[in-house]
């Protein structure tokens, strides 16, 4: 049984910041895809290393997730206990903020959701794996969440496996990861598959997570320098190299600086900041992109000027904090008492 252990402000600053990215990139979104003339009201970077800010936020959280887990569990041997603690940090709140968002969707419009679509899948929803299909087209009853829900289950569900062999023979395991890197690209490019959603594409960024905990690294100035110049050799050359490829290292890239990054800027408040927006982020990514949408679909963008798009975001980035923080506090309550209830762990 794992016992609890001191927060690594590296992996709360980097999961920070890429929330932050995320939420910036589905606020833009509502700028260039619906009204591309007036892409100059979008805030922050539209790319970063040659690749989207929003992609680039995904990769950091697929790394951290890898190097959190390790740092938690790498001496946890209990699965049972695992998987329980797996399932009730991420199950009961999806399921609270859909139904949520369901019942207002329903009273809205009279209407179900899912027209036409077969009442089975919704069992996609209830898994919470119909983001990741809808985006693969798939039709499901997707409502709210994205695709990375579906990514980081499997990932969960994947980590002893990948752990034991990790620990069992490091190489042999990094060779396994390659492997699977390379037919998860085959595949993609032989069948109509979106390559940054599949599992074993994401395995590269997740497994190094691991690996960087597991050995100790440090990211000193020399391996964050080399890192940081690979990045902006991207961005200036922009190689002819599938995105997928050029998100898994860049997206490594970035983790070295930032964690290299994180040791400088290190103080009590960004500490106290990053902490906050790292406990609420799950939350943050299940309501950001539906109070996003309802909330500019509300103003018209064509006569918003850039710094109004910038007081726009603060104002919606205060509602999602609201929203985030109230649906985690009752969650927080429920899943307590559920557990008391039932006398398991929270």
């Amino acid at each position: 049984m794992n016992t609890r252990k001191e927060r690594l402000f590296y992996l709360d600053f980097i999961r920070a910041i890429a929330a932050v990215s995320i939420v910036i990139t589905h606020f833009n979104a509502r700028y260039s895809a619906h009204i591309p003339e007036i892409k100059g009201r979008m805030i922050g970077l539209e790319k970063i290393g040659n690749i989207g800010s929003g992609e680039w936020g995904v990769s950091l959280f697929f790394i951290i997730s890898g190097a959190a887990l390790m740092y938690v569990y790498e001496k946890e041997n209990d699965w049972k206990r695992f998987y329980q603690k797996r399932f009730m940090s991420i199950y009961p709140m999806f399921w609270m903020a859909y139904s949520a968002v369901l019942a207002v969707y329903v009273l809205k419009n009279r209407t179900m959701i899912g027209d036409g679509i077969p009442k089975w899948r919704f069992l996609f929803t209830i898994l919470g794996f119909d983001g990741l299909l809808s985006v693969n087209g798939y039709a499901t009853f997707y409502l709210l969440g994205e695709w990375f829900l579906g990514a980081i289950i499997l990932l969960y569900i994947i980590f002893p496996v990948l752990k034991k062999a990790i620990n069992t023979n490091l190489w042999g395991a990094v060779a396994l990861v390659v492997a699977g890197y390379i037919i998860g690209l085959v595949i993609c490019s032989k069948i109509a598959l979106v390559p940054a959603t599949i599992l074993l594409v994401r395995l590269p960024e997740f497994a190094f997570g691991m690996i960087f905990v597991k050995l100790n690294w440090r990211a000193d100035w020399k391996i964050s320098i080399l890192a940081l110049i690979l990045i902006i050799a991207n961005m200036i050359f922009k190689p002819e190299i599938p995105a997928s490829i050029q998100t898994t290292y860049i997206g490594i890239s970035s983790f070295l600086v930032l964690v290299f990054v994180s040791a400088l800027v290190k103080n009590k408040g960004i500490k106290k900041i990053c902490e906050g927006i790292s406990k609420y982020s799950y939350a943050v990514f299940l309501v950001h992109h539906i109070i996003i949408i309802n909330v500019m679909n509300f103003v018209d963008l064509t006569k918003v000027t850039l710094l109004q798009s910038y007081l726009l975001f603060v104002v919606i980035g205060c509602m999602i904090a609201v929203v985030a923080g109230g649906l985690y506090k009752i969650n927080r309550i429920l899943v307590r008492k559920t557990c008391t209830i039932f006398k398991t762990v929270v």
